[in-house]
């Protein structure tokens, strides 16, 4: 693309009556130059952004379990990882920024939306090695799926986070867990995108960084293409029985339709809290090495407590809900609430389990 600089055309009005006629032409054409090399930018980016399906002006609210988000300047959906990076590639080359998300379960947009290019990922393939008990499933997969499909096949490791939303890169990405089970626990390796390298790769467990509700994937500008989970052998009966008492479980907790992210901040691990601070806290309430954050913000009032349209459900202090007018501002103002009310009475610092986008 040709680009002229601005000072080559850009000739100050008390100067331009001693340029010759030639000058003046010159400085035209150069100013015509420019014109048009911004519209022949424009126009290929207009046909790259039609060969790809990226949509203009896309609202992402209705993408998130909360109901919450502006509108996305540019919006594009990779069916596969080929597309990711394809999409990646130009948004770099047509500088635009860009973020990824997939199943928006765990996610706040902001009420401004995003100017830049918004991926969402819904490459949903599973390949299963009845042999080994592995399963490979692309990131874009939704968990329930996942669960199922190991269930059916009598393999055990995944079954107490039945009913927990969102998709398998989610999961892996936050490190989902429940009742004594996480993502963790069962993953043998990780393909991911190096979004700034722009080069495929895979991790192994261990290089994976998983930690309480954490992987490298937060730290790293990496994005998670599929995932090879190891399963073990279980009684399809007791995991299936299993997982609807679990489901069960959660529908009381979680309405189905209910505008909630799930759980908003993590619980707390106990080994990272003063013991000033664990005598405050009551001991029968820790369960497997935590505290849990519900419990915290019970013991300050959280319950029904609202900021706009983001209220705390009556029945659960850690369930951050959208009334339908809530916004990405309400919900902020009430988690900045709620953290200084429990640093103030235990000195312990909650912090949020789902991601601002």
């Amino acid at each position: 693309m040709y680009i002229t600089k601005r000072s080559e055309f850009n000739v100050p009005h008390s100067q331009g009556r001693f340029l010759s006629r030639a000058q003046k032409t010159n400085n035209r054409k150069r100013f015509r130059l420019f014109v048009l090399s911004i519209l022949g930018g424009w126009d290929t980016m207009r046909r790259n952004m039609n060969d790809l399906r990226i949509q203009e002006n896309v609202s992402l609210a209705p993408m998130s379990t909360f109901g919450i988000g502006g509108v996305a300047r540019y919006f594009f959906e990779a069916k596969k990882s080929e597309e990711l990076k394809e999409a990646v590639q130009w948004a770099v080359k047509n500088d635009i920024s860009y973020k990824i998300f997939a199943g928006g379960s765990n996610v706040v947009f902001a009420d401004e939306g995003f100017l830049g290019l918004v991926i969402r990922l819904i490459f949903k393939k599973m390949k299963v090695s009845d042999s080994e008990r592995v399963i490979e499933a692309e990131a874009g997969v939704w968990l329930a799926d996942l669960i199922k499909k190991a269930i059916s096949k009598g393999w055990a490791g995944l079954e107490t986070l039945s009913g927990i939303p969102g998709t398998v890169g989610g999961a892996v990405f936050g490190n989902a867990g429940a009742y004594g089970q996480s993502v963790s626990g069962i993953v043998k390796s990780v393909n991911f995108f190096d979004v700034e390298g722009g080069e495929a790769g895979i991790l192994s467990n261990e290089e994976c960084g998983f930690k309480y509700r954490h992987s490298i994937f937060k730290d790293k500008n990496f994005s998670i293409l599929s995932v090879i989970l190891q399963f073990q052998a279980g009684d399809k009966k007791d995991l299936k029985a299993k997982s609807e008492e679990i489901v069960k479980t959660r529908e009381k907790k979680y309405k189905p339709g209910l505008r909630c992210p799930g759980s908003f901040f993590k619980n707390v691990l106990v080994k990272d809290v003063s013991k000033k601070s664990l005598a405050l806290v009551d001991k029968a309430k820790i369960i497997d090495g935590k505290i849990p954050a519900g419990w915290l913000l019970e013991q300050v009032g959280a319950k029904g407590l609202r900021e706009g349209g983001i209220y705390i459900a009556d029945f659960h202090g850690n369930l951050f809900v959208n009334d339908g007018t809530g916004t990405a501002r309400d919900v902020k103002a009430l988690a900045r609430i709620l953290k200084k009310k429990v640093f103030d009475k235990f000195g312990i610092q909650l912090e949020e389990e789902v991601r601002y986008f």
